[in-house]
């Protein structure tokens, strides 16, 4: 895959380089969850940057986003996620980098984009192909469904799910509420059984696949082959800005030996968004990339202040 100019709008490019380090910033990107329909009314629909995305994706979805036709699909809907949270916080960043950047779920493309690790162009290209190997994961392991739970701690679900063939904890959002992946077919039992035994709200996501579940097994292999031939930034400093993806269990910041790997594995493992969010210090300032993506919500049911959030533009 071959880069794009120096002109273009990644962080790595002279303006962003030279710029200094706003210590306390860490800009979270959410994943392809989201309502894009909410962000229809901003301005930003109308930017020079988002047009020139539309250009070089072949996907109006600028038009498409300002009539609520984004789609489901989850190629070019998680690339206009990808290209709407970069333009946002591009607006913020001109000539300076924040503390850290925070990818939940396919938003660790548009954080790789930020922290200069990759062009956004190519970012999006590689979220439209991970959309075609989703696809084919689903046509191999069998049709898969999401589900938002909210009520119970997270440990209650968890303990819960253990006991349910073909469903698994893909994501921990906040103190009370979890995605969970699993099969079509099991999908009314789950949601019986924790309506049942731990009272729990369970709502569908209209997505129709399960991702960062065992559903998705192959897709890294597949995602490593599409970026095998991705140019690197040689002149991007990465290590000014620290990467987060929310591996289960591994909260801390990746290391740069290890992004393009943790990259391609994002899709398939499961993620703890709350856990990251807590291991930053107090003084940390919690940027959400979206207007009204949720971050706010997710942040503050972490236990961390609303003082320590704001938007991005």
């Amino acid at each position: 895959m071959t880069a794009v100019p120096a002109s273009s709008m990644s962080l790595a490019s002279d303006d962003a380089v030279s710029g200094g380090t706003s210590s306390h910033e860490v800009v979270m990107f959410p994943g392809g969850g989201i309502d894009m329909n909410n962000m229809r009314e901003t301005s930003l629909l109308e930017t020079s940057d988002l047009r020139r995305m539309s250009d070089f994706l072949e996907v109006d979805f600028v038009s498409k986003l300002a009539k609520g036709e984004v789609g489901s699909a989850p190629g070019p809907y998680q690339a206009s996620v990808a290209a709407l949270t970069y333009a946002c916080t591009r607006q913020r960043y001109r000539g300076a980098r924040p503390k850290a950047v925070i990818g939940q779920s396919s938003g660790v493309w548009a954080a790789a984009a930020l922290m200069g690790a990759i062009w956004i162009e190519d970012a999006c290209k590689l979220l439209m192909i991970r959309g075609d190997l989703i696809a084919e994961a689903s046509a191999r392991h069998g049709e898969g469904r999401m589900l938002s739970v909210v009520g119970p701690a997270p440990s209650e679900t968890a303990a819960v799910v253990e006991g349910i063939e073909g469903c698994w904890v893909s994501g921990v959002m906040t103190r009370s509420s979890v995605t969970l992946g699993c099969r079509l077919e099991a999908r009314e039992d789950v949601e019986a059984t924790l309506s049942s035994e731990i009272e729990a709200n369970v709502i569908r996501l209209p997505i129709d696949f399960a991702s960062h579940c065992p559903l998705m097994a192959g897709v890294a292999d597949e995602m490593k082959k599409a970026m095998s031939d991705l140019e690197v930034i040689e002149s991007a400093d990465t290590s000014a800005v620290e990467f987060y993806d929310c591996f289960t269990g591994d909260p801390g910041p990746v290391s740069t030996d290890d992004l393009w790997e943790r990259l391609a594995l994002n899709i398939e493992k499961p993620f703890d968004l709350m856990a990251t969010v807590q291991s930053f210090d107090d003084d940390t300032l919690f940027v959400e990339s979206l207007p009204n993506a949720g971050i706010f919500n997710m942040i503050r049911y972490s236990g961390i202040s609303r003082k320590r959030i704001v938007k991005a533009v």
